[in-house]
């Protein structure tokens, strides 16, 4: 989220504990009243064997939602943004910090009239769902990117370490009631469409993505480059709906209700356009300006080097260097990776990738969108044969570096240490070395291919 400053507890903490002890009382309950009465051990344990993952999740649900209503900065602000939208009043102005696109404060309209408790057990819901939903997605894509398939025994081995390795990721956004797990599952949901051939499906997941927090726009010419066109088109006009219903629907105070001075060209010319530095006098709240420890972007860790304010050319130039030296190395992998769906997973992980470091504020909650790539790795890494060393030497790397580093076991101190040296940033980027290798691999086996086809039918070879 873009708000930094701290909040006050809610006063609505005692309910959410009410209600996690009314869940699991309830479930108790109900397990009771279902079994019978001469019910054996074994039965139990087979019992468990069947039902124990959906027992051991809604007791995880149900424990936590005290610590998700704890600090409800999220129920507070979208709803807010959402009452100027249906008020007429302009977003920026009514609340300064709701610096997202337009259509996400549309669809936050339903939680308007909600009390405050209501508001954090649908919204608790709605990001329980999103999350397993992204979960399952990108266990859908990874696995489908592999020459052999998972065995099922394999299967909870991959979901373990990728647990492991994304747990606290996952719990950021539920600490910080972000939308990221919305987000997520709508790319994944592309993404997902597009290895099944769903090609007006995925662009149209991708674009509702985009028209939610504007960094998915990457994805657009990613479909262009890969000569998907119809998930192209179906991108551009899904993104153009959606961006443009609040404008359809309500009218900005002080417009004259057109699109042009609308809701969307609003918060294109004060917030996206002044991030890229497009008329940067424009902005009315610099959320992405100057050092700061908690932008987990490159941006970020740039401006932890060197003094934006001071030396604005400098810091300029270092931030273009570094921001085109990573777009060449995650543009050329993708260029390298075939036109195929197996490809997608390694892909569209590089573009998550992208999304996190091009970001010009990339908050903690934010790097949920590692699931996608940290999963294609893991199961990547279940059937490399040549790297699979390195491949874990570099995930346990980067799970030390954007987990470890700034968990709760090793202190503020250390932790406020990490983030000032940019730990999370490097966590990520560590991950293109394991990317590069398999994607080199990839392509050096399809040209050993392609060659021995050509020897094999030169009168064909020839003609391609």
């Amino acid at each position: 989220m873009n708000k930094l400053s701290k909040r006050e507890p809610s006063s609505h903490g005692a309910v959410g504990e009410s209600l996690s002890h009314c869940a699991i009382g309830i479930f108790a309950a109900v397990s009771v009243a279902l079994l019978p009465q001469n019910i054996r051990p074994q039965d139990f344990r087979a019992l468990f064997q069947r039902h124990g993952v959906l027992l051991f999740s809604v007791l995880a649900a149900a424990a936590y939602y005290p610590r998700f209503v704890k600090l409800p900065a999220g129920m507070e602000t979208f709803p807010q943004a959402a009452s100027c939208l249906w008020h007429g009043q302009m977003l920026q102005v009514c609340d300064q910090g709701f610096t997202y696109p337009p259509f996400f404060a549309f669809l936050m309209l339903p939680f308007v009239p909600m009390p405050l408790w209501l508001r954090d057990l649908v919204w608790y819901g709605v990001t329980l769902a999103a999350t397993v939903g992204a979960f399952k997605l990108s266990e859908s894509i990874a696995c489908r990117s592999l020459a052999a398939p998972l065995q099922r025994a394999e299967l909870p081995w991959l979901r373990f370490f990728v647990l492991l390795l994304a747990a606290k990721l996952i719990l950021a956004v539920f600490e910080n009631q972000a939308y990221d797990a919305l987000v997520l599952v709508a790319v994944v949901f592309g993404l997902w469409a597009l290895t099944d051939d769903r090609p007006l499906a995925a662009g149209a997941g991708l674009a509702l993505a985009a028209a939610l927090k504007a960094t998915p726009l990457i994805f657009l010419p990613y479909l262009l480059w890969k000569r998907y066109f119809a998930a192209a088109a179906a991108f551009v006009c899904v993104y153009a709906i959606a961006s443009l219903l609040p404008d359809l629907l309500f009218t900005q105070a002080g417009s004259q209700g057109s699109l042009v001075d609308g809701y969307f060209s609003t918060w294109l010319g004060e917030v996206a356009g002044p991030s890229l530095g497009v008329n940067p006098a424009g902005a009315s709240f610099v959320f992405w300006d100057g050092a700061n420890i908690l932008n987990h972007s490159l941006r970020g860790a740039v401006g932890l080097n060197i003094d934006e304010a001071h030396h604005r050319s400098l810091f300029e130039a270092v931030l273009a260097a570094t921001d085109g030296c990573f777009m060449v190395v995650v543009g050329t992998l993708i260029a390298l990776s075939p036109r195929r769906p197996q490809s997608i997973a390694l892909d569209g992980s590089l573009l998550l990738m992208a999304m996190l470091m091009l970001s010009p504020m990339t908050s903690r909650s934010h790097y949920v969108e590692l699931l996608l790539p940290y999963m294609t790795l893991v199961a990547l890494n279940f059937r490399d044969q040549h790297t699979a060393r390195l491949g874990r030497a570099v995930l346990a790397i980067s799970f030390a570096l954007v987990t470890l580093a700034g968990n709760d076991a090793v202190g503020q101190a250390f932790t406020i240490w990490a983030y000032r040296h940019s730990t999370m940033v490097l966590g990520t980027l560590v991950l293109l070395i394991y990317f590069a290798v398999l994607v080199m691999e990839q392509f050096r086996r399809e040209q050993g291919f392609a060659a021995h086809y050509a020897s094999a039918f030169p009168g064909r070879g020839a003609a391609r």
